[in-house]
C-alpha cells in the first residue's frame, strides 16, 4: 500500500509500479472523477461525510473483489484503509464500527509512506493547504501506527529511485 499526504509524489510512484504490477486505483479519485455525486467538485464542495463513506465503500468493495479471486501476485493499493480512516478523524466525520471493524480485519503485506515532495501541485478535487497537508500525513502515520503496521518510510529522492527502494523491500519480504 503506497500512502503520504498529498504532495508526496504517490502519483508519479503509482504510474511507475504500474509498469509492472496490478495497482488498485485511488478511491477517492475515481469517485472524484466518476461518481456523478464528485464529478467536477473540489473537496471543499463535497459532502465530507458522503464522500468519505462512499471512499469506504469503493475500497471495500475492491478488496473483497480481489480475495474472492485469490489473488496471489503483488498488488499495489494507491492509498488505503488506514488513509480513509485518518481522512475521517480529520474532517470530524462519524465512523461507524462496521468501518473500523473492517479496517482491523484486513491486512496489507506491507505499507509505504512517502515523504513530502519539494512542490505541490493542486486540481480540482485537491485543495488544500501546506498546513493540511502535514496533519493529513501525519494523522495518516498514526492511524497506521495505531492499526498496528509497521511502516516503512521511503525519502523523497527520484521517481524511479523511490520504486527501487520499493520493489527491493517487496522482494525481501517486507
Amino acid at each position: 500500500m503506497i500512502s503520504g499526504g498529498p504532495g508526496t509524489g504517490k502519483t508519479s510512484v503509482i504510474n511507475e509500479l504500474r509498469n509492472e504490477f496490478e495497482i488498485l486505483e485511488e478511491a477517492a479519485r475515481n469517485l472524484g472523477d466518476n461518481d456523478e455525486r464528485f464529478k467536477g467538485k473540489s473537496i471543499r464542495e463535497i459532502e465530507p461525510q458522503d464522500f468519505q463513506d462512499a471512499i469506504f465503500e469503493e475500497q471495500r468493495k475492491q478488496i473483497l473483489i480481489l480475495q474472492n479471486e485469490g489473488a496471489d501476485e503483488v498488488i499495489f493499493s494507491d492509498r488505503g484503509l488506514g488513509d480513509t480512516l485518518a481522512y475521517y478523524k480529520f474532517r470530524g466525520l462519524n465512523i461507524s464500527e462496521k468501518i473500523i471493524d473492517f479496517c482491523k480485519e484486513f491486512r496489507y503485506a506491507g505499507i509505504f509512506v512517502l515523504d513530502f515532495l519539494k512542490e505541490y501541485k493542486r486540481d480540482t478535487l485537491r485543495q488544500e493547504t501546506e498546513e493540511e497537508l502535514r496533519q493529513i500525513h501525519e494523522m495518516i502515520i498514526q492511524t497506521y501506527s495505531e492499526l498496528g503496521y509497521k511502516i516503512i518510510f521511503v525519502p523523497c529522492m527520484p521517481v524511479a529511485e523511490r520504486v527501487k527502494f520499493i520493489k527491493e523491500k517487496v522482494l525481501s519480504d517486507l
